[in-house]
């Protein structure tokens, strides 16, 4: 059994997966480019960051409207399920992985279940890897210029590839993180090495979790 890929994206009300929460998901399974994105209704809305509202440009009244957690992981679970696959046999491919991972692992423990893949491949590291294969990490230096910017939309950009949109949304930049691996991929970017095993690590304790086993990198 080789392996299934999975692009995701997440959005959030702020950086700690002990503390903010998730607002959105979007995962599209690369086999046949089917795709899924929820909206999450947020139980503490009262713990965003302003700076997080801005970037998604949602309002508090946002956040209290969308699917029960409980309700998408499920549904999130079944749409992993249909693979016939096991956790060890999932690439999870996104654009920071390891903050997407942290809120993925976070929502799903805090549900009482383990995330279903184990395998993790970020585009991030892909871009830096072409900017260094094309030389564009030297031509910056050799000028004087800041290293080469390697968000999403940055990303693109470096790789040529038409966004879907500029707006900041789960069901859209999984678009677009869909498009920069398949590019990178056909400009010959080796993505094997880059693939991590991240086994999910958080514990559930009783009446939630122990943001002491949270996976914090």
């Amino acid at each position: 059994m080789g392996l299934f890929y999975y692009v995701i994206d997440t959005e959030t009300t702020g950086l700690k997966a002990d503390y903010h929460e998730m607002t959105e998901i979007g995962i599209i399974r690369c086999a046949d480019r089917v795709q899924i994105h929820r909206l999450l209704r947020c139980d503490y809305p009262e713990r965003a960051s302003f700076d997080a509202l801005t970037i998604t440009k949602k309002t508090m009244a946002d956040l209290e409207v969308g699917h029960e957690k409980s309700d998408v992981i499920e549904e999130c679970d079944k749409f992993f399920s249909e693979d016939g696959g096991t956790p060890n046999h999932r690439c999870i491919i996104a654009h920071n992985a390891p903050f997407d991972r942290k809120f993925l692992h976070a929502l799903w423990a805090k549900m009482g279940k383990q995330f279903p893949a184990n395998l993790w491949l970020d585009t991030m590291g892909m871009t830096k890897s072409y900017i260094k294969m094309i030389g564009l990490d030297a031509e910056h230096k050799a000028k004087g210029l800041p290293k080469p910017k390697v968000n999403l939309h940055a990303a693109c950009d470096i790789a040529q590839i038409k966004k879907f949109s500029e707006a900041h949304n789960a069901k859209v930049d999984s678009r677009n993180t869909y498009l920069l691996h398949k590019a990178l991929i056909e400009k010959n970017v080796d993505h094997l090495p880059l693939i991590k095993t991240e086994v999910h690590n958080v514990k559930v304790e009783e009446g939630g979790l122990d943001p002491d086993l949270l996976d914090l990198e």
